[in-house]
């Protein structure tokens, strides 16, 4: 299926949230520092700041669509046929622990995989040990940031009117974030309404799995299900893996091997992706090229 015929037949979109419907990174430093306060660590505050802002850049080696495995204190590169090339926080390659990764089996408490800016503060939490208390502390202090002058993000009214003008069937919201700062965010993008069902703390990427099942139990085809996000192991990868559609959207340079039906940077190519969706789905036959949907794909695809 060619990729300007496919939108027509999507009927359900699962939306990520954080990184998805804004785009914001500043509050990375403020929740390292926070992370770290008052810990035994916290003299490596600058070095964690410089850390993490080289690997959101891309300048490192190692970056977004790694791992980091708590156990060898390595960050890890996954290579075919469950291969994996090891660095140290230095930038140094050395061996790995075991000749071969089985990353779909590892537990989630020795692999952490680096999707998002989010991610990065949470290997640095693994790597120094600190109590998940912590980090949900640094987590709620620099959210309630994000809503209040002077760190209030800057909502994108166009995607938002965009995404409620969607006539899919269903529009569905899945963010990990807790339920109380996840229903702060959409209340303060005033986007709650949008949606016909949302899931905080939803536990991707297994509980994206486990929502994909009930999907195609419902009967939902695998081809009229695009999943939107910007963290690929969370939000495509289980999507992708059935045979969906995926759309990638993300500023930073990410080294997941992986091919996506759509990789954008901005929010405003997202909004026209939306509007794309809905007026070819107000179409019953496509024209020569000449209508706006055509247009809305091309600016996206450009």
């Amino acid at each position: 299926m060619a990729v300007d015929n496919w939108l027509e037949d999507i009927k359900v979109v699962i939306f990520d949230m954080d990184g998805t419907l804004y785009q914001e990174d500043t509050y990375m430093e403020r929740y390292i520092r926070y992370l770290l306060e008052g810990t035994a660590h916290e003299a490596d505050t600058e070095t964690a700041v410089g850390m993490g802002k080289a690997l959101r850049s891309g300048e490192q080696v190692f970056g977004f669509g790694h791992f980091y495995h708590l156990q060898d204190d390595l960050l890890v590169i996954r290579l075919e046929d469950g291969l994996a090339r090891g660095y140290a926080w230095d930038g140094s390659s050395v061996p790995v622990r075991k000749k071969v990764y089985k990353f779909e089996s590892i537990p989630a408490a020795d692999l952490l995989h680096i999707g998002d800016p989010w991610g990065i503060v949470a290997m640095f939490s693994r790597k120094y040990k600190l109590p998940e208390t912590k980090l949900a502390e640094a987590f709620d202090r620099v959210r309630k940031e994000m809503l209040a002058a002077p760190y209030r993000f800057e909502i994108h009214g166009g995607l938002m009117q965009a995404i409620e003008q969607l006539g899919v069937e269903k529009k569905v919201l899945m963010t990990n974030t807790h339920s109380e700062s996840g229903a702060e965010f959409l209340n303060f993008m005033q986007i709650r309404h949008v949606f016909d069902e949302i899931y905080c703390g939803a536990g991707k990427p297994a509980g994206l799995e486990t929502y994909l099942v009930s999907l195609l139990r419902q009967g939902y085809k695998e081809h009229e299900i695009l999943s939107v996000g910007d963290n690929p192991w969370n939000d495509l990868h289980p999507v992708k893996r059935i045979g969906g559609r995926t759309c990638f959207i993300s500023p930073y340079p990410s080294h997941d091997p992986e091919t996506w039906d759509l990789r954008l940077a901005t929010l405003d190519e997202l909004e026209r992706l939306m509007r794309a969706i809905a007026e070819r789905q107000m179409k019953e036959e496509i024209d020569d090229g000449t209508d706006s949907a055509e247009g809305n794909l091309q600016e996206v695809q450009g």
